[in-house]
C-alpha cells in the first residue's frame, strides 16, 4: 500500500513538473512570436540646388495639354488639345535688357529648345531649382489668349528674368489656337484646360520639397486658373488633411483677367481669398482688348480686368497710365513698374505699399462691392474701401513695343524693400 501511494505521488509530482515545463516551453514560443519593431523609416534627404541662374541663358520648366507635333529633339506643341499633360524643360537665351526711355524694358528672347522630361523628372527639376531659395518658391505662369507655345514660353521667360526670380519658373500653356480669330475656340480650350491645371498645382503643392508657390496669371488664362484653384479650395475642405498643402499658394496675380466680372465677384471671389493668398489685380480702363472681349460677349458682359472695382480680400490696382502696347493689354512682360510692382507681389512679406509708384484712392460708393463671405485681412488695402493707382516713370509710353525686361533689374532697389 505505501508503495502504490508513493508511485500515485511520483505520478503527480512528474505531471506537475511536464505542466511547468510545457508552460515555459509555451511563454518561451509566445516570447519568440512578438511583434518585432517596425524599422525606422528612411532619411529623405533634401534635394541639392541647382546653380545659380544664368540670366543670359535661363532655364525654365513647363506643363501643358497641348497636342504634341514632335517628341524628338526639340519638342513642339501646337494648338488642338490633348488628354495627356506632358512636362519638360525649357532652355532660352535672353540679350539686351538696358532700361530705355519711360516705362519700357527691352530684352530679346529666343526659345532655344524645349525638351520632354517624365512627370517625376519634371518634379525632381522643380525640386531642385526651388531649393535655390529659402522657401523652395515656384512661381506659375499661365498665359492668355492668341498665344502660341513659343509665345507663352517667351513670356515666362521674360517675367521670370525680369523680376529676377531665383527659384523654380514654371509654366502653363492650355491649347491656344494662337490666332486673333479664334476667341471663342480659345475660350473653350482655357475651360478645357482647368482639369490638367488643378493636376498640375496639386502636384506642385503636395511636393514636400516646394514650400511655396506664387501664380502670374494673364488675360483669357485666368478663366483656367480660377476656376481650377477655387474648385480646389472647395474640395480641399473636405479632406482629411484639409487645405495646408494648396495654402502653399500664397500670392495669386490676375493681370489683366479677361472673365466675367459678374461671374466673378459672385461665384469665386470668397474662395480665391478663402486660404489667404495675397491676390492682386490689375485692371486698365485702356484695355482695348478687354472693351473688345466685352462686344464679343454680348456687350453687357463686363470684363473683370476692364475697369476697377473695390472688392474686401483683394489688392485691387489700377494701371490704366501703363501703355506698352497698342492694345494696352499687354504689359504684364513689357513695364518696369508692373514687373517691379510683380517681384514685390510675389515675395514674401514686402511692403508693396511702401513704394512710390503705387498711391492710395479712395473708392466712391458706386465702385465698392460688397463681399461678405470674402476674407478681408487686416491690411487696408483689401478692406474693401480703397484701390491702389500705380504711377507709371514719364507717365508711361503711348510708343508701342515688344516685350522687354531688364537683365540688371534684379540688382534694382526695390528688391531690397
Amino acid at each position: 500500500m505505501p508503495l502504490a501511494m508513493n508511485t500515485r505521488a511520483f505520478l503527480r509530482t512528474s505531471a506537475r513538473l511536464v505542466l511547468l515545463v510545457l508552460l515555459a516551453l509555451m511563454v518561451t514560443a509566445c516570447a519568440d512570436k512578438a511583434p518585432v519593431p517596425p524599422p525606422a523609416p528612411p532619411v529623405s534627404l533634401a534635394p541639392a540646388p541647382l546653380p545659380a541662374p544664368d540670366w543670359s541663358r535661363p532655364v525654365f520648366y513647363y506643363a501643358t495639354n497641348r497636342n504634341v507635333i514632335s517628341a524628338n529633339g526639340n519638342a513642339l506643341y501646337g494648338g488642338l488639345r490633348s488628354r495627356e499633360t506632358s512636362y519638360g524643360e525649357l532652355r532660352v537665351s535672353a540679350s539686351g535688357g538696358q532700361a530705355v526711355s519711360g516705362d519700357l524694358y527691352t530684352l530679346k528672347v529666343g526659345l532655344d529648345r524645349a525638351t520632354r522630361m517624365t512627370q517625376a523628372s519634371f518634379m525632381g527639376e522643380i525640386e531642385r531649382a526651388a531649393a535655390r531659395t529659402p522657401g523652395r518658391e515656384v512661381l506659375l505662369f499661365v498665359h492668355g489668349f492668341d498665344n502660341s507655345f513659343e509665345d507663352a514660353a517667351k513670356t515666362a521667360a521674360r517675367i521670370g528674368v525680369g523680376i529676377g526670380f531665383t527659384g523654380a519658373v514654371v509654366l502653363y500653356s492650355w491649347p491656344s489656337a494662337a490666332s486673333p480669330a479664334a476667341y471663342l475656340a480659345d475660350r473653350n480650350n482655357a475651360y478645357y484646360a482647368v482639369h490638367a491645371l488643378k493636376e498640375l498645382l496639386t502636384y506642385l503643392t503636395a511636393n514636400q520639397w516646394v514650400g511655396r508657390v506664387s501664380v502670374v496669371v494673364h488675360s483669357m488664362g485666368n478663366e483656367a486658373f480660377i476656376r481650377a484653384y477655387t474648385e480646389l479650395a472647395g474640395e480641399c475642405r473636405g479632406r482629411r488633411m484639409g487645405c495646408a498643402d494648396l495654402r502653399k499658394v500664397r500670392s495669386i496675380v490676375l493681370a489683366a483677367p479677361d472673365v466675367d466680372r459678374e461671374i466673378f465677384l459672385e461665384q469665386h471671389a470668397a474662395k480665391l481669398t478663402s486660404l489667404d493668398a495675397r491676390v492682386v489685380l490689375y485692371a486698365s480702363k485702356a484695355d482695348v482688348a478687354l472693351a473688345a472681349s466685352s462686344l464679343v460677349q454680348g456687350g453687357d458682359y463686363e470684363r473683370l480686368g476692364k475697369n476697377v472695382v473695390c472688392i474686401p480680400g483683394i489688392h485691387v490696382t489700377d494701371v490704366s497710365d501703363v501703355k506698352t502696347d497698342v492694345l494696352g493689354h499687354s504689359w504684364i512682360s513689357q513695364s518696369r513698374a508692373i514687373l517691379q510692382d510683380l517681384r514685390c507681389s510675389v515675395t514674401e512679406n514686402c511692403n508693396r505699399y511702401a513704394s512710390p509708384q503705387l498711391r492710395e484712392m479712395i473708392c466712391t460708393p458706386g465702385m465698392r462691392y460688397a463681399l461678405p463671405d470674402a476674407n478681408p485681412g487686416t491690411d487696408r488695402a483689401t478692406q474693401g474701401a480703397s484701390f491702389w493707382q500705380m504711377v507709371v516713370p514719364g507717365g508711361g509710353s503711348a510708343t508701342p513695343a515688344s516685350a522687354g525686361f531688364g537683365l540688371k533689374l534684379p540688382s534694382l532697389p526695390f528688391l531690397n524693400n
